[in-house]
């Protein structure tokens, strides 16, 4: 009977212990040079949720919802280089921009991540990017890295790269 109790509790012990490489869900993983004690584990949908918002309201040009959604500091950095720090530029560069090519935005893919030990939460997702100049459409695909705080965009940098022509 001893040695059935034994077993017993060797197997209960063994079941709940981890995985080898389990831990790296709680630890993170990854690397950001400039805090090399940061690591990165999955975020919540409630990220990408909020990132596919911003893009419908993209795609319907609601300045309102979109300013709602940013941050007041939000900070832009465009494929070109150009940089937007206030949600006061970032309206006056989209309104030009909705008015001279009508872009629509949709995701591919995106993935929520939080930063650990520091705890910010990030999105990093890819997009086709259509636009419209007179009757010529042209695609590009768009990569964003984006930092949300408070339940705002507080900033996101984006990559572009046209898709070759098949």
């Amino acid at each position: 009977m001893k040695k059935v109790l034994l077993v017993t509790i060797t197997l209960i012990i063994t079941s709940c212990a981890s995985p080898t490489g389990s831990n790296a869900a709680v630890d993170g993983v990854g690397f950001f040079k400039p805090m090399p004690d940061e690591k990165f584990i999955t975020g919540s949908d409630d990220v990408t949720d909020l990132w596919m918002k911003y893009l419908d309201a993209h795609n319907t040009q609601d300045i309102e919802a979109i300013k709602s959604m940013s941050a007041d500091s939000i900070y832009i950095l465009s494929p070109d280089g150009s940089e937007i720090f206030t949600k006061e530029q970032q309206v006056a560069v989209l309104e030009q921009w909705f008015a001279a090519a009508n872009p629509k935005w949709d995701a591919y893919w995106a993935m929520p991540y939080k930063s650990v030990p520091g705890g910010a939460d990030w999105i990093i997702a890819g997009h086709n990017v259509t636009m419209t100049a007179g009757e010529e459409e042209t695609t590009e695909l768009h990569m964003i890295d984006g930092e949300i705080v408070d339940g705002k965009i507080a900033r996101f940098f984006v990559y572009s790269l046209k898709p070759a022509v098949k």
